[in-house]
């Protein structure tokens, strides 16, 4: 499986030494195989197109992301899978220093080793596409304005959600309602 890693995540690999300073473009496509190399994933199935402008300029690489398609994902309330719109830009910079630094900080800075020909970009695009995701995965409502989730269990959710037994309280505890008060 190592091996099968390294071949398919070298796909998402740029070579920059020896290029002339100026504007770069590259495609890339990313797919269920990308996903299945990162099972603690919460995608699992996407079709999703990168666009990636590189700028070269003297001491600094400037990468702008474009990331478009679409991703499955299961539904928070009915744990149905949907098609969730991905549409997401961001810029990454890279400088160079003594050893790479891959992981990126608040500013999207990265520092590549000054002996490095080329970047990888798969785990940007891991982390950019996470970040793309709402806080709250449900399927989108209609046109009408319903929701679109799993009719069966939404009544399952709302028949064991009922608050009857709530009004049937035990009177020894009653006493303790006022403290909220």
């Amino acid at each position: 499986m190592h091996a099968r890693f390294i071949k398919i995540m070298s796909k998402y690999k740029i070579k920059f030494r020896g290029l002339k300073e100026g504007r770069y473009n590259y495609k890339f496509e990313i797919g269920d195989m990308f996903f299945e190399n990162y099972p603690e994933s919460e995608i699992k199935k996407a079709e999703i197109s990168a666009i990636v402008e590189m700028l070269i300029n003297k001491d600094l690489l400037t990468f702008q992301i474009s990331l478009k398609g679409t991703a499955e994902l299961q539904c928070d309330r009915c744990l149905d899978f949907f098609d969730y719109p991905i549409d997401y830009q961001t810029e990454l910079f890279a400088d160079f220093g003594d050893e790479n630094s891959d992981l990126s900080d608040a500013d999207n800075k990265i520092t590549i080793s000054n002996k490095a020909s080329e970047i990888i970009l798969d785990k940007h695009f891991y982390d950019y596409l996470h970040l793309s995701l709402p806080y709250q995965k449900i399927h989108p409502d209609d046109e009408n304005g319903q929701t679109t989730c799993n009719t069966k269990m939404i009544e399952k959710i709302e028949e064991y959600s009922s608050f009857e037994e709530l009004k049937n309280t035990d009177p020894r505890w009653d006493k303790l309602k006022s403290l909220y008060n």
